[in-house]
């Protein structure tokens, strides 16, 4: 006994058909928490939290003499015992535990703890700027195709929330005909599809992208469920490669829960309650595409506030030696054990519920035998109990409120699942409304303030107005100021409207959302999860170091009416007044207005020799295209490079394509 206490790792041996705990060696001990009685105890009244995250049903497995195996599987536990679980990463063996005779007696458990190596591979990937772009490389082109031919956006609605999750199975450039697709309709309805074409490869992809690009067309049209299916059934007749596809389609009503759904040939839809009940659509079987089957019965039903449709292809649940009963029950326990679990901030799975259900789904069902042997959808549809509430924000007309707006708007749209780019622009947007207002409708030193009102409507578009009582000033002589804010904002989002009278202005902006869809390789989804979201510092900062180059100066956070004094200053002294050579790096810079800008376009003529540089992910890599200097750019591979008069434009300004290490950018690319 005393040597299996001193055993490396994490041991477990459970005895008997109800599993009583037999043994636990302290590495066990400590993983699970404080537990009176773990010894003598069945392991599902033990640690019950397991439960539908398919660790007693692979303990079942072995007491049926199979042998499991996991890596780096993430397990949730209740370590704490206040109901908020945390999450750990396993390398484990699930193995039979047998009497001489050969019977078996229990089961054997051990394991490695993951999870320093899981964070560290996190924390790598997150510190990587050029990951995304290294994946995408190594993928190769057929994965590429797959990614141009689906969305890789899914709208951001006031009263339904959508996320999917796509997988491509065994080989990273065995790209297949699995497709997915949210479609807000005209009349405020949203459609939701699957669907899923014979075979891999190119002809497959293209394939899909055709059937994709038919139903969507149709349903824009305002063809009805029952059209839709039809002209897809007829078009997919014509061509071998279409033929025989599978799709479900469902046409749902968010204001009204009202659902239709139907399918050809393709497995029914699972409807999670919210009291852990769950039950899969009855849907009227019938033949996959193009095969002269018989039309798709359509079935309606109404969902409540709270519940989930979860809409999948066949890669999710198809395994090899298990029967479709068993398939299907296994889902509808994982995704009903994933809809319910409350996780505490300790934990990486997101906390939007349609991303949460998702990402656990497909961890966990890759533990079955095989793991995925097709590509593999699921796309979540989360009825809100009620509609995403308008921001409504009255500030003072002072360049302290700048700060506060970016706070409570970031927070808006991040709360809504919005996409960090869209984001960004259109924070940078509202941002430059309420500098125009700050600086243009009130006469300096009076009381004054300004409203802003951000909301969401039933096509995916976000609506910010940012509303004064005063009346604006005339504009200032200089031509190099004029107009700079209204100039970015145009060219940051998709509209803006500005109406004066005398009563105050309205800047009334709107721009399009959208939330992340994850398109990836199978072998991602077991183990490492989504990062977190980052938001990005709102402190400025500037720091001056002496390179080999010259002089660089290095700037922080954001670049406003409040902070673009203190960036004027810091250019002065790291230049000494102009007369040194400066770089200034403004990769930290997390918003760029047209004070900074102003800056920038002043410091360019009084510095003899000034560079700047901004990754293109940056936020101001964009707005530096968009405010009177983009017409001065010019192709000079490996970088881009602004030059002209020294007297009227920023001089050398070089805008690197990407996160670079900061060395002379004429040696090109490292």
């Amino acid at each position: 006994m005393e040597g299996f206490e001193q055993l490396p790792g994490f041991m477990w041996l459970f005895e008997g058909p109800d599993l009583r705990v037999a043994a636990a060696n302290p590495a066990v001990r400590a993983a699970v928490g404080d537990r009176a009685g773990l010894l003598g105890k069945p392991f599902r009244q033990a640690v019950p939290e397991l439960a539908g995250q398919h660790i007693f049903e692979l303990l079942d497995r072995a007491l049926r003499g199979i042998r499991s195996h996991g890596y780096e599987q993430r397990v949730l536990t209740d370590r704490e015992g206040d109901g908020q679980l945390t999450e750990a990463f396993y390398t484990f063996d699930i193995a039979p535990w047998r009497h001489p005779d050969g019977s078996v007696r229990g089961v054997i458990v051990q394991a490695v703890d993951a999870t320093p190596v899981v964070a560290a591979r996190q924390a790598a990937e997150a510190a990587a700027a050029t990951a995304e772009r290294r994946y995408r490389q190594a993928v190769g082109l057929i994965l590429e195709l797959q990614r141009s031919l689906l969305p890789d956006m899914l709208p951001v609605l006031p009263r339904v929330q959508v996320a999917a999750h796509y997988l491509v199975a065994d080989s990273e450039v065995a790209a297949g005909g699995d497709w997915f697709d949210a479609v807000p309709l005209p009349d405020g309805r949203l459609a939701l599809t699957v669907g899923d074409v014979v075979g891999h490869g190119a002809a497959a992809a293209a394939a899909m992208g055709q059937l994709r690009t038919v139903a969507l067309h149709t349903l824009r049209a305002g063809g009805s469920l029952s059209e839709v299916l039809s002209v897809l059934d007829a078009f997919a007749a014509h061509t071998a490669a279409t033929r025989a596809a599978t799709t479900c389609l469902a046409v749902l009503d968010p204001a009204t829960g009202a659902l239709e759904v139907a399918s050809y040939g393709h497995p029914p839809p699972l409807l999670l309650g919210t009291n852990g009940e769950s039950r899969f659509l009855p849907l009227a079987p019938t033949g996959p595409l193009g095969t002269n089957s018989l039309p798709a019965s359509i079935h309606t039903c109404r969902l409540t506030g709270g519940e989930v449709l979860l809409l999948y292809t066949d890669g999710l649940i198809e395994r090899p030696r298990q029967s479709v009963s068993e398939s299907y029950r296994a889902l509808a326990t994982v995704a009903t054990a994933a809809r319910q679990e409350l996780l505490g901030e300790r934990t990486t799975v997101p906390q939007r519920l349609p991303d949460r259900i998702c990402t656990l789904v497909t961890e966990r069902l890759a533990l079955f035998e095989g793991g995925y042997q097709d590509d593999t959808t699921l796309l979540a549809a989360h009825v809100l109990a009620e509609p995403v509430a308008a921001l409504h924000l009255t500030l003072p007309a002072d360049v302290a409120a700048l700060r506060l707006l970016r706070q409570h708007l970031r927070g808006w749209l991040d709360g809504i699942g919005a996409d960090d780019k869209a984001a960004s622009d259109l924070l940078h947007a509202a941002g430059e409304a309420a500098t125009n207002t700050i600086e243009h409708a009130y006469p300096p030193g009076g009381e004054a303030s300004f409203t802003v009102h951000a909301a969401l409507d039933g096509q995916g578009a976000v609506y910010v107005s940012c509303v004064d009582q005063g009346r604006w000033r005339p504009p200032s002589h200089d031509p190099g100021n004029r107009g700079r804010g209204l100039t970015m904002i145009r060219g940051l989002i998709d509209d803006v409207e500005l109406r004066q009278s005398r009563d105050g202005t309205t800047v009334r902006m709107r721009h399009r959302m959208g939330h992340p869809a994850t398109v990836s390789t199978a072998n991602v989804a077991q183990a490492t999860g989504p990062h977190k979201h980052s938001t990005p510092t709102d402190c400025f900062s500037t720091a001056v170091a002496d390179t080999l180059a010259g002089r660089m100066l290095k700037v922080a956070g954001p670049v406003d009416l409040t902070t673009g004094p203190q960036l004027r200053t810091a250019i002065l002294q790291a230049s000494r007044g102009g007369s040194l050579p400066l770089a200034i790096d403004l990769t930290a810079v997390t918003h760029l207005g047209s004070t900074g800008v102003h800056t920038l376009h002043h410091a360019g003529q009084t510095i003899s020799d000034l560079t700047v540089t901004a990754p293109e992910s940056s936020p101001a890599y964009g707005v530096l295209h968009l405010t009177g200097l983009h017409h001065l750019l010019r192709e000079d591979a490996p970088f881009k490079r602004l030059s002209g008069n020294r007297r009227t434009t920023l001089r050398n300004l070089i805008i690197y394509p990407g996160p670079r290490c900061l060395t002379d950018p004429r040696k090109g690319r490292r």
